[in-house]
């Protein structure tokens, strides 16, 4: 007895010498911390982080206050947001018979075409944002931004759409040249005069007019607004001395009288094209025009007996050009002229150019069955297989372009 007495002893002696002590051996009250969290530092995080978000969220509006309207915020909800018409994956056939390269673009940066009866604007998943049809007999598309006018040539029909829907359709007393709309809805129709060679009417996007302008010396036929819809470039043509002379017009809708006037003789305007830097660019029959419209300066390129075969004209980088050497449209050149009037690249390519486009300083090129993506210097970044009926491309992305077939729109990824 005595000697387990002393071993419980011991034992009793050591748990008394220990330096450490285990946690068991703490009443559970005596894990909390002596000094507890602040009981508001969970509302001042909030508070911090709600200020940031603000901050922006503030930020971001004011980078995009144009395209703040109620129209793009509940087509961002319901089409961004809530995943409608999501479609089932490109290619697609089109609507209608035939779709012009010229009345196929990116609306919003979604496709959108005007085919012979149905204008059509996709969703990037081939799904349709609308399809309403039309009975134009000659329509031509124009697109700037959100907005596009669809308009029939040589006849008095229009109709001004967004995304998901048609904004406004009318017609005119006088049959229609042209037609553009801006970035913020303003839209311009040129039409015949009675009285003269060419009438200009201007309306805002509550399709009051806006503006009006009469030509009496010019068939002018071509028409560019600028992004508010506040100045426009046009061309026109007429005869002098028994040959051709063309014309490029730029008006202010704040001046009577326009603002300046170019004359081309024995060269015929093919288009214009105003862009987002205020500045003009102009492509020709035998040469391009950069237009600094402030300091009212006309800078030609000359195509030096080259023979315009494509072109493509964009307000945000300026115009890219196919120049072919052989009578036979072969063996091309690729030349672009940028928004600031600097000629920044000249690819030799030796082939057939289709189509052209650029997006950060990467040049698509459209051959038969090849797309071919080059940097300015004409170093070739990718090379991708495109259908043999591929007639236009349009980027969509860094990496990815819209391709408009005989009969069907493709996607198509770029690997570099």
């Amino acid at each position: 007895m005595k000697k387990i007495k002393g071993r419980y002893q011991n034992k009793d002696r050591r748990v008394i010498d220990r330096k450490y002590m285990s946690y068991e051996d703490v009443p559970l009250q005596d894990y909390r911390d002596t000094e507890p969290m602040p009981k508001n530092l969970t509302k001042r995080f909030l508070k911090v982080f709600f200020i940031l978000f603000l901050s922006v969220v503030l930020v971001l509006a004011l980078m995009n206050i144009d395209n703040l309207t109620p129209d793009n915020i509940s087509h961002w909800f319901q089409y961004d947001f809530l995943g409608k018409t999501e479609g089932n994956g490109y290619p697609v056939g089109f609507a209608g018979t035939n779709v012009s390269i010229q009345n196929f673009d990116l609306l919003d940066g979604v496709p959108a075409y005007c085919s012979d009866t149905s204008v059509v604007v996709l969703n990037s998943n081939a799904g349709e944002y609308q399809n309403s049809q039309h009975s134009f007999a000659n329509p031509m598309m124009s697109v700037s931004s959100g907005y596009a006018i669809i308009y029939n040539i040589d006849a008095t029909g229009f109709k001004v759409i967004n995304r998901e829907k048609t904004v406004y359709s009318g017609s005119t007393k006088n049959k229609i040249f042209s037609a553009d709309v801006s970035s913020n809805g303003v839209y311009a129709l040129l039409t015949h005069g009675n009285d003269y060679l060419a009438n200009l009417t201007v309306y805002r996007n509550d399709n009051l007019e806006k503006y009006t302008y009469s030509f009496a010396d010019y068939y002018v036929s071509k028409i560019s607004l600028n992004k508010n819809g506040s100045r426009a470039v046009l061309s026109g043509v007429s005869a002098k001395n028994g040959g051709l002379i063309s014309v490029i017009y730029v008006l202010d809708f704040s001046q009577d009288n326009y603002l300046e006037k170019y004359e081309f003789d024995d060269s015929y305007i093919y288009d214009v094209k105003f862009l987002n830097n205020g500045n003009a660019v102009a492509v020709g029959e035998t040469a391009a025009h950069y237009i600094n419209i402030d300091n009212n300066k006309k800078t030609d390129f000359s195509y030096d007996s080259r023979i315009l075969t494509s072109y493509s004209l964009s307000s945000s980088y300026g115009m890219l050009l196919s120049l072919s050497n052989t009578p036979d449209g072969r063996e091309c050149d690729a030349v672009m002229i940028n928004a600031d009037g600097k000629k920044t690249a000249e690819i030799k390519t030796e082939q057939q150019i289709l189509s052209l486009d650029c997006r950060n300083n990467k040049i698509a090129v459209l051959f038969p069955n090849t797309t071919i993506v080059y940097d300015n210097d004409g170093k070739k970044l990718s090379t991708v297989k495109t259908s043999s009926d591929a007639r236009k491309i349009k980027f969509v992305s860094d990496n990815s372009l819209y391709v408009l077939g005989k009969s069907r729109i493709f996607k198509t990824n770029i690997d570099y």
